[in-house]
């Protein structure tokens, strides 16, 4: 259920003091839309157990470049009980969840299912990912909580083959004695690359390699190549190659969409097959550039989905490491 401006802003000032004070901060909890908050109820009594989540968006001047943004958080009998944080690009999401200490055995398991399955709904992905700081990289928490084992008995499979193996090998080990636990050394191993789960309509492996980093490097490698590394020259002349190739006068888009134009400029200076695009898909590219700048990132994150050449040079410029 949509809920009005002013409801979504008592929502966002409870989320902001639940994590206030536990000396926590999420991008979105704290700069979040009121005007995008969502409310989701999955009823009383056995059905829903009492949960209600709640997601919002960011507002248009504070998104992401490319990927979209939501976050939210779950009250259990009225009891706010953890935080939701979700990245997406195209049928690819990024989700950090966590669950305050006092409520982690309260049916986690069930909440993260429910977690996923409405992200899925809102967002429409179909390949969920886990960062390596959620699973312990860097965070003993999940060390000592045996984070990895909580995801694997999701379904979850690590993106890195090798560690895959060694996933696998540590679950031979449990099989054959059932007193077995992995130490606390192999979960470090662990958690060195994000895990994923994929649903049966996705695309196996297709995002094992991707990172939001290999676009940034690029970007910046061909900065400093090109333009002397002068970010504003770079941008100006994506800006004026872009425009020509779609035929957009960006001084006639709101000040936001100008924004996302420029963005997504950036990033497709680095296709050089750009100019080859179809008509279609040229238009289709124009009116994405022009979502990332609507009210929500939702038809924004659906309309990525259906664009199979933007989604291919996406992945292929993610993938390559330099």
């Amino acid at each position: 259920m949509k809920l009005s401006r002013r409801e979504g802003e008592r929502v966002m000032h409870t989320i902001r003091e639940v994590m206030a004070v536990r000396y926590r901060e999420l991008y979105g909890t704290t700069l979040g839309d009121p005007r995008s908050v969502v409310r989701v109820d999955l009823g009383s009594g056995a059905t829903g157990r009492g949960v209600v989540m709640y997601f919002c968006n960011l507002p248009v001047g504070r998104r992401l470049p490319l990927r979209a943004y939501v976050a939210g958080f779950t009250v259990k009998n009225g009891v706010p009980i953890n935080y939701i944080e979700a990245i997406g690009l195209c049928e690819w999401i990024e989700v950090g969840f966590n669950t305050f200490y006092t409520y982690r055995h309260g049916e986690t398991a069930w909440i993260y299912a429910q977690t996923l399955r409405l992200l899925r709904q809102l967002h429409g992905t179909n390949a969920i990912s886990v960062y390596p700081y959620q699973i312990g990289d860097g965070n003993e928490e999940a060390i000592a909580s045996g984070a990895f084992w909580f995801y694997r008995k999701m379904g979850f499979r690590s993106m890195d083959p090798a560690l895959e193996k060694l996933a696998e090998a540590e679950e031979k080990k449990v099989r054959a004695n059932p007193k077995y636990r992995t130490s606390a050394a192999t979960l470090r191993r662990l958690s060195k690359a994000n895990v994923v789960y994929e649903l049966p309509e996705a695309q196996r492996g297709a995002w094992d390699n991707f990172s939001m980093r290999n676009i940034g490097l690029a970007v910046q490698k061909r900065m400093a190549r090109d333009f002397d590394a002068d970010a504003e020259a770079m941008r100006k002349a994506a800006v004026k190659r872009l425009a020509h190739t779609i035929k957009v006068d960006p001084k006639k888009l709101k000040p936001q969409a100008q924004t996302a134009f420029a963005d997504f400029a950036t990033v497709l200076s680095l296709v050089p097959e750009l100019d080859r695009w179809s008509a279609e898909e040229k238009d289709t590219l124009r009116d994405i550039i022009i979502d990332k700048a609507g009210r929500t990132e939702l038809r924004y994150q659906g309309m990525l989905q259906k664009h199979h050449r933007l989604r291919t040079a996406i992945l292929k410029l993610g993938s390559q490491k330099l």
